[in-house]
């Protein structure tokens, strides 16, 4: 015993030095009942003290601890039996050291601390060295904050001052990041009713106060956080979505913040908004929000940005005014009686901002048009108003000022004994106008049209094949044709035939290289003759505004077939049916080459295929070889292998006729599950050059993702990037499948909702 009896002679001195109180005051005369156990402990009935050694356990009304050792203040209490436990012991201050773990209320919050002081009538105490952690809601259920304090003050049962800390969500020892801050108060309040919640549906408010903080990434400090001060309730602890450092030639070295939470509306997910700032070294501050939204009946996106730029584009020079930015909105919505509205306006300042500052949109989006879209479609027909202006003076667009639209699919007209008569017609009523780019000084061109294009399909069974011959009647009319303001008419006939038809076979064969278990072959034929014939008027006589305006004679062949080959895989540990291998190849022969192909009779020949070696290894290819041009026209290759959850790789090729012809390698290794490695480059045979290249670096947290970019293009423009983006804390974009029918909302849809 003589090491605890110097333990104990240690502790016992301090205490009197410093008082029979543990906070240096009069010892208060209330107490609190308790529950005791302990390895060894020693009672004092004289001092009302009692001294603990080895795996010390002591609970109280709302409250409970663990130790090693500990002293306890309070009335007199008796030994128990084989002096293992003593019950009823009433308690006035606690003093506990060495792996001192305190909890209180069920599931409010525990401390973690090397040593401290506990008033457990009061709820009152200081720790040292304190870890405290509680749980709030997160997109993915509860997430564990966690406050790491030099010296933490409780104020009562769930008010706290803490010192010198660091604060995170990682649940590890060493986190990869944390916030470093002077002082954080809160008030842990415990789980409530959610207002306006299901029944039964908890959340728990941590009203905070945050100081002098700031952020570390890898024990490296960043940047200085704001003080902040709110609630988790109202979200405003939800605020940071990304942080991201990076320095490229374009732009400088650049810092970007964006901050948001999610948006509820009667306790419903209705979307949410982000407020972007950055700072760019070279060209300066800019600010925007980005809002995304979606319900039951509608969905949307706004986005605006203002850069103040004293920079230099690279495919424009010197902007027009140091003023720059965007404004983009893109709505749609399921009005009653089966109605769809659309509704998109895009204003830019100039021709520059777009391909210097959202090049991928530049190169890949849609139009920035700006319109308002009605269509009600009940089964096969469908009624459209398309109203459109131009706002950004620097495009060449064509607005509607509106256009009507009404189409009937496979409407059945009669019966010819077992054979029905379909119906098909496009019909259009517009006010067109083609808007020139303001700097080509081209004069804008309109002019009033009416499109009626009709066609009528007869289709039969001849054994196997089903064939549909049809025929149709087009008629168009213009207020003003292409050289002067005098209306001009024209009508064109068509006529052709279709034959389809679909064969298969199955047939027992197991393994072998594909790893067949069975096997389907699946034939589809196709063949089609069309003729567009007595067109009135050439092309030249009229405005250009979309493809309506293009129609004239031809004639033309289009044969096609595609193979399917199934078999039965398993994949995630399901048998499933597969397409190992998917051909179709089409090809057009022209009869009158002179005129509908510049002389060659063969068009082109398209080909798409798809072969699957394994579940891992998938190649694709198409590609359109010109017997005009006597070359591939188009090609698009890439073979992708995935040989297990670690480890992908695609290695591309595109070419595109004197436009480009490049070899694209992408990849992505995920040796542990906290870490991965992107990159992927492209080399351009047509300009002899390195296309842009990137290599990112990525740590997967429990809560968040960190990422290192390195990156350059082929106009010497060299970045480098960090970015943080806590994951835990708020629920990520929505985005959506693309969004088909007139208007092109494709890019729009695949951003907004999931």
């Amino acid at each position: 015993m003589s090491r605890w009896t110097t333990l104990l002679t240690f502790t016992l001195s301090l205490v009197l030095i410093f008082g029979s109180s543990a906070f240096g005051q009069e010892t208060p005369r209330d107490t609190v009942g308790v529950t005791f156990e302990a390895a060894w402990f020693q009672i004092d009935n004289k001092r009302d003290i009692l001294v603990a050694v080895g795996n010390v356990q002591i609970k109280w009304l709302g409250g409970s601890l663990r130790c090693d050792n500990a002293i306890v203040w309070g009335a007199s209490a008796s030994k128990g039996k084989d002096g293992v436990a003593a019950k009823g012991i009433q308690a006035r201050e606690i003093y506990a050291e060495g792996d001192v773990f305190v909890r209180h209320g069920e599931n409010l919050y525990t401390l973690d601390t090397a040593r401290g002081f506990i008033d457990p009538v009061r709820n009152r105490g200081v720790f040292f060295d304190t870890t405290i952690s509680t749980d709030i809601s997160g997109k993915d259920g509860p997430v564990t904050i966690t406050a790491r304090a030099a010296e933490a003050i409780q104020i009562a049962n769930n008010r706290f001052e803490l010192k010198d800390l660091t604060l995170t969500t990682s649940p590890f020892s060493e986190p990869g990041y944390h916030v470093a801050a002077e002082s954080l108060k809160l008030q842990i309040d415990p789980p409530a009713q959610k207002p306006n919640g299901k029944p039964g549906q908890m959340v728990r408010n941590i009203q905070y106060e945050l100081d002098g903080s700031v952020l570390h990434i890898g024990g490296v400090p960043i940047a200085p956080a704001p003080s902040i001060k709110g609630s988790t309730q109202d979200d405003s602890f939800n605020w940071l979505k990304k942080l991201s450092v990076d320095n490229s030639n374009r732009f400088g070295p650049s810092l970007l913040v964006s901050v948001g939470t999610p948006i509820t509306i009667n306790d419903k997910r209705w979307g949410d908004w982000t407020l972007n700032t950055r700072y760019l070294g070279d060209r300066g501050p800019g600010i925007g929000l980005d809002l995304r939204y979606r319900t039951d009946t509608y969905r949307g996106r706004f986005e605006g940005f203002y850069q103040s730029d004293r920079g230099k584009d690279r495919l424009f020079g010197n902007p027009p005014d140091k003023n720059r930015g965007r404004v983009l909105l893109r709505h749609r919505q399921l009005l009653p009686e089966n109605i769809q509205l659309d509704v998109e306006i895009s204003k830019i300042t100039d021709r520059g901002f777009l391909p210097e500052y959202y090049e991928r949109e530049f190169k890949e989006g849609k139009d920035q048009e700006t319109l308002l879209y009605l269509k009600r479609a009940v089964e096969n027909r469908a009624a459209t108003f398309l109203a459109s202006v131009r706002q950004n003076d620097f495009l060449d667009q064509v607005e509607r000022q509106p256009q009507f639209g009404y189409n009937v699919i496979s409407e059945p007209l009669f019966d010819i004994g077992d054979t029905t008569v379909y119906l098909d017609t496009d019909y259009e009523v517009t006010r067109a106008r083609r808007r020139f780019d303001d700097n080509t000084n081209r004069k804008d061109m309109d002019s009033f049209r009416v499109d009626l294009d009709n066609k009528v399909a007869v289709p039969f069974f001849a054994g196997p094949i089903k064939l549909q011959p049809f025929a149709g009647f087009r008629y168009s009319y213009y207020s003003n044709s292409r050289i002067g303001e005098r209306p001009v008419h024209r009508i064109a006939s068509l006529f052709g035939v279709q034959a389809t038809t679909q064969l298969s076979r199955t047939f027992d064969l197991n393994g072998g290289l594909f790893n067949l278990n069975g096997l389907r072959h699946i034939i589809m034929p196709e063949i089609e003759y069309l003729v567009i014939s007595h067109v009135s008027r050439n092309v030249g006589d009229f405005p250009q505004f979309d493809r309506i305006d293009a129609v004239s004679e031809s004639q033309a062949i289009r044969i096609g077939v595609r193979n399917r080959l199934q078999t039965i895989w398993e994949i995630n540990k399901e048998n499933q049916v597969v397409d190992f291998v998917d051909l179709d190849v089409e090809w057009t022969f022209f009869p009158n080459a002179n005129r509908d192909n510049f002389g060659e009779n063969a068009g082109n020949i398209d080909v798409d295929f798809m072969l699957r070696l394994s579940p891992k290894l998938t190649y694709l290819l198409d590609f359109e070889y010109s017997f005009r041009l006597e070359t591939m026209e188009v090609l698009n290759t890439t073979l992708g292998w995935a040989p297990n959850e670690e480890f992908q790789v695609g290695l591309g090729y595109r070419r595109y006729v004197d436009v480009n012809d490049v070899v694209i390698l992408q990849s992505q290794w995920r040796p542990v599950e906290k870490f991965a490695v992107r990159g992927s480059v492209g080399y351009d045979f047509q300009d002899g050059e390195f296309q842009d290249a990137k290599v990112t670096f990525v740590r997967y947290g429990a809560d968040w993702v960190f990422e290192v970019d390195i990156s350059w293009d082929n106009s010497g423009d060299f970045g480098f990037g960090i970015a943080l983006s806590p994951r835990a804390l708020f629920d990520p974009r929505l985005r959506a499948r693309s969004l088909r029918h007139q208007p092109r909302f494709y890019d729009f849809g695949r951003r907004v909702i999931r």
